[in-house]
């Protein structure tokens, strides 16, 4: 799963970007990668929470979409590309 958030206030002069992505690792545990920062300019975060379960991970990134949203930033659709 892969969620893709931006924010754009034109006051602040901020555009920002956050991507969520909940994937398996090799050894089974369930990482939630969040990666943000500005929108066209170098810079940014990552960081990394292991969980045990699924359900424990999805969960997180649900924690980490809604603070966000409540931050301002908006859901943005991503398409995969094709292999």
């Amino acid at each position: 799963m892969q969620i893709r958030l931006e924010k754009f206030d034109y006051h602040e002069g901020q555009h920002r970007y956050c991507v969520l992505n909940l994937s398996q690792t090799l050894f089974g545990e369930w990482c939630v990668e969040q990666v943000n920062g500005p929108l066209g300019a170098a810079g940014g975060q990552e960081r990394r929470r292991y969980f045990p379960t699924q359900q424990s991970a999805l969960e997180a990134a649900e924690q980490d979409r809604e603070r966000h949203i409540k931050r301002g930033f908006v859901p943005i659709p991503v398409q995969l590309g094709l292999f």
